[in-house]
């Protein structure tokens, strides 16, 4: 196995911060000793652009090659969110085609466009002097965003490629992530996320985590509160650094077992899903039910075929919306038989438990009404990961 440590993951993705100012020199000398894994002597900086309206230009990182007996695999480093225009970056959700021809976020993938022309020039056979026998992706937030493309891009260039994030969002929609569940070895997928963090739950559905089918590895969350300082590396990553993969790997099983049996109550099988977690007093801005409403909504639209809503072009921009859309056809599922209502209308109560507002009992699943819930959802979960990216931006 070729892959990085989690601690290794950590001082990268926490140094392509240090990267911003653009200067090799500085950036060698703070990175200093933190990283003896890395032949400094390579490094070099990917300067890229970040905003909407009026592009800025700064250091997004930095590429290197690793020591020793692993001189011929090679490191890229991107950085989160570290100023404003960046933080543009992360709003810019409007679907574009990324370098799978795929659909992603087009804020993560102009960014990513404006230095992948650097990256293949580091890349290149004749300016190293030999082939990388290891591509390594690595980043932190929206660094961990521009990582997945990063190694999206190298994969499909038939390169070794390494996908490591942290905390960091969804890339593209759902066509793209089964294609790059497919295209890249599970092996060579690390995907880190704290169960309390919102920014690994956005942009909302049809936006989902490419591979989807592996690579995860969750964290705990506290108390499992979403809370926006759980996205910084300092506050809700450091507990990756004294972890081995195999550890991550098994506490996460024991995550998505509990999460299993929450939505599926061995003692009340016939209860409908959510019935019991959303009456817990713990339900409001709980990390697990929120994660749980995605499922569910994922796995009702899959059941309905809705391909048409995961191509949609006009995303974000005030037309026919993706929530009509999923508001449709959602109401055309309850519309389906009694249970099919019943698992509509106790997703509806889910979602109204974890913004605390357990009194609004949801009792019909029409399209006005789902609208409306997931309007309120969309509203609150933005509203976090803002607050969280402005965290990281300080």
């Amino acid at each position: 196995m070729n892959q990085l440590t989690p601690h290794q993951i950590y001082l990268l993705s926490d140094g392509a911060y240090k990267a911003k100012s653009s200067n090799s020199t500085v950036l060698k000398d703070q990175l200093g000793l933190s990283v003896p894994f890395l032949d400094l002597n390579s490094l070099k900086i990917l300067n890229g652009t970040s905003g909407n309206f009026s592009p800025v230009n700064s250091g997004f990182g930095f590429m290197a090659q690793l020591n020793g007996g692993r001189s011929k695999e090679i490191v890229i480093a991107t950085r989160g969110t570290a100023s404003v225009p960046d933080v543009g970056t992360d709003i810019n959700a409007i679907p574009v085609l990324g370098p799978t021809g795929h659909r992603v976020h087009m804020g993560f993938c102009n960014t990513f466009k404006s230095y992948v022309s650097q990256l293949n020039e580091f890349i290149k056979q004749q300016n190293l002097g030999f082939k990388p026998t290891a591509v390594h992706c690595m980043g932190h937030s929206l660094g961990g965003a521009l990582a997945n493309l990063n190694a999206a891009a190298c994969a499909e260039l038939g390169m070794n490629s390494y996908m490591y994030s942290v905390a960091a969002p969804r890339v593209g929609m759902i066509p793209y992530a089964e294609h790059l569940s497919k295209k890249m070895n599970a092996k060579h997928v690390y995907r880190v996320a704290n169960e309390a963090d919102v920014v690994t739950m956005v942009p909302c559905y049809p936006f989902a985590h490419a591979p989807y089918i592996h690579g995860t590895y969750l964290l705990d969350g506290g108390m499992l509160k979403v809370n926006p300082m759980q996205h910084t590396l300092s506050n809700g990553y450091t507990t990756m650094v004294k972890s081995t993969w195999k550890q991550l790997e098994s506490l996460t099983q024991g995550k998505q077992q509990q999460l299993e049996n929450s939505l599926y109550p061995a003692n009340n099988k016939d209860a409908g899903r959510f019935e019991q977690i959303a009456k817990m007093p713990a339900a409001m801005f709980s990390g697990r039910l929120l994660k749980m409403i995605n499922m569910e909504i994922h796995t009702m639209l899959r059941h309905l075929g809705a391909q048409s809503l995961l191509t949609v072009s006009h995303y974000g921009t005030g037309a026919f919306t993706v929530l009509d859309q999923m508001a449709e056809i959602l109401a055309r599922y309850a519309q389906a038989g009694a249970r099919k209502a019943k698992e509509v209308t106790g997703m509806l109560n889910a979602v109204m438990a974890y913004l605390g507002r357990v009194g609004h009992n949801i009792a019909n699943a029409s399209v006005a009404t789902i609208r409306w819930v997931f309007g309120l959802l969309h509203q609150s979960v933005n509203t976090m990961a803002k607050q969280a990216i402005h965290l990281v931006g300080r």
